[in-house]
């Protein structure tokens, strides 16, 4: 079974209706601001062809998201990836990999478009 963990630190604001679902472990930093809606989830479902999806096991993860980062209204954050420390994630935008320091990421993969002055 697995054991979740999700860590918040110091000064974090969580905005309305968002959705945090662990099966291992999410690590939010300090000065996070989350605006509403975002998903952050660190588990999938398998994707083999020769089993029904449904019957598979869950794939596990983790999420790291570094200190000083605004996460936009209605973003995905997905298992498996690290946010740097002071990164912006545009509303709606889905993290599928990883995003560095100071970089501002938006769309559907996320992609970074510039870094913070």
């Amino acid at each position: 079974m697995p054991e979740p963990k999700v860590f918040i630190g110091n000064n974090t604001v969580i905005g309305r209706r968002n959705v945090i679902t662990a099966k291992n472990r999410i690590s939010i930093g300090n000065d996070v601001l989350i605006g509403s809606d975002v998903q952050i989830i660190d588990h999938g479902h398998g994707m083999r062809r020769d089993v029904p999806i449904r019957l598979q096991k869950a794939e596990i993860g983790f999420i790291e998201i570094g200190d000083d980062v605004w996460i936009g209204a209605g973003a995905k954050i997905l298992m498996n990836v690290t946010i740097g420390t002071g990164a912006v994630i545009g509303a709606y935008s889905v993290v599928t990999a990883d995003i560095p320091d100071y970089a501002i990421a938006v769309g559907s993969p996320a992609k970074v478009v510039k870094y913070r002055t």
